[in-house]
């Protein structure tokens, strides 16, 4: 291949693992967070992402860092890793031309790092855990994408596991928790959330925030049409403040999320003083997904998660 990094046997990156100096490594989870969220392998880097589209996000950000280190990769079976490699293999290649280019030969004569140090797992976590059925180096479960959701090392199984065993915690109450739920999921992207059962049930809204829209917590919700004037007043100052902060054409996205809220915000500021003050039942808990009531649709609407019975209601 003209690009991407080392194919790694899982025995030869556990190997590797443990005879790099910390200082020298830099571990990274090509997966999304809500992936690492429930199990990783120690040590290694989240970089915060909710698709796979973010990773030039994150080389770019982080592109010095990077520079003369190991880099070593993973995924669930080795696929991500192949385009991720490619393009964190291209921008090292670059960063190293354009400083051999600024370079006075007289005094810089150091030859260039190659981008082999870039390394990834070879099947992904997947075959590691194949190679290592009592964890190896990995700690938790391996996020998969059907109705299982999860695997983990054959000696750890779910009947055998404990608090100990469980890297993952609620969002909530930061409780041990390491299985998702179709229905609990960020109300700003829709991305996984980990949410405990007992959580889950407390809550008469369901309206939970990833880690990178933590920030919005109590000022941004999908639904609101279940709020007071005084709340949404409450919220639409929130927005605003937040939307004041949001300065550069890097937070555009973050911008546009914000106003279109604040404006359904105000909409529904309006219509509620425009109207007779009455009591009136707060609206059921529903799904973000489908936005019908979550008794109905706890969440088995879409992905993996999807049942047909109640997709077609």
């Amino acid at each position: 291949r003209a690009e991407g990094g080392t194919h790694l046997s899982p025995e030869d990156f556990h190997r590797l693992l443990g005879e790099t100096p910390r200082e020298e490594l830099v571990l990274v989870d090509v997966r999304n967070s809500f992936e690492y969220d429930i199990g990783h392998f120690e040590g290694a880097t989240d970089p915060g992402m909710s698709h796979t589209a973010q990773w030039p996000r994150f080389v770019d950000t982080h592109l010095k860092e990077l520079q003369g280190k190991r880099v070593m990769m993973y995924c669930t079976g080795g696929i991500r890793c192949e385009k991720a490699s490619a393009y964190l293999c291209r921008r090292l290649g670059e960063a190293a031309r354009k400083a051999g280019a600024n370079a006075d030969p007289f005094v810089d004569s150091a030859p260039l790092g190659p981008a082999a140090e870039v390394y990834q797992l070879q099947g992904g976590i997947h075959r590691y855990l194949e190679a290592f059925p009592d964890g190896g180096r990995f700690l938790g479960a391996n996020f998969v994408f059907d109705r299982r959701a999860q695997m983990k090392p054959e000696a750890l199984r779910e009947g055998d596991a404990d608090a100990t065993t469980i890297v993952g915690r609620c969002s909530e109450c930061s409780a041990p928790w390491e299985r998702h739920h179709g229905g609990r999921v960020c109300c700003v992207c829709r991305s996984l959330v980990l949410v405990c059962d007992t959580c889950d049930a407390a809550s008469a809204r369901g309206e939970y925030y990833c880690s990178e829209h933590a920030g919005l917590r109590g000022v941004y919700f999908h639904f609101v049409d279940g709020f007071g004037v005084e709340e949404l007043q409450s919220q639409a100052e929130g927005l605003e403040a937040l939307l004041a902060k949001e300065i550069g054409p890097k937070r555009k996205n973050r911008r546009t999320t914000l106003r279109k809220k604040l404006a359904e915000v105000e909409a529904r500021l309006q219509q509620l003083k425009a109207q007779a003050p009455a009591e009136q039942e707060p609206p059921p808990r529903r799904c973000r997904a489908c936005e019908r009531p979550y008794a109905t649709c706890p969440g088995e609407c879409w992905g993996f998660w999807k049942n047909p019975d109640a997709a077609a209601v």
